[in-house]
């Protein structure tokens, strides 16, 4: 083996754990973001809101507030 193929194999490996980690990292902060979860799931999402329906809580605007700000920077 040359030199040139060990340096790659090593790049290789440092970047694959990195690419992991900051995948992991993303899924963890998208699943602390949608607040707590116990399991079940809701058979009225994605249904529009009845009229004299209460406003929604501070923490799930606040919530909102930072999903709108991270959209403006995340381009897929």
């Amino acid at each position: 083996m040359n030199a040139n193929r060990i340096i790659d194999m090593i790049v290789r490996q440092v970047m694959r754990r990195l690419v992991t980690k900051g995948v992991d990292k993303g899924f963890d902060v998208a699943s602390r973001m949608g607040g707590k979860s116990d399991g079940t799931t809701n058979p009225d999402a994605g249904q529009p809101a009845p009229r004299n329906a209460p406003r929604p809580s501070q923490n799930l605007r606040q919530a909102q507030k930072v999903t709108r700000q991270m959209r403006r920077f995340m381009k897929f």
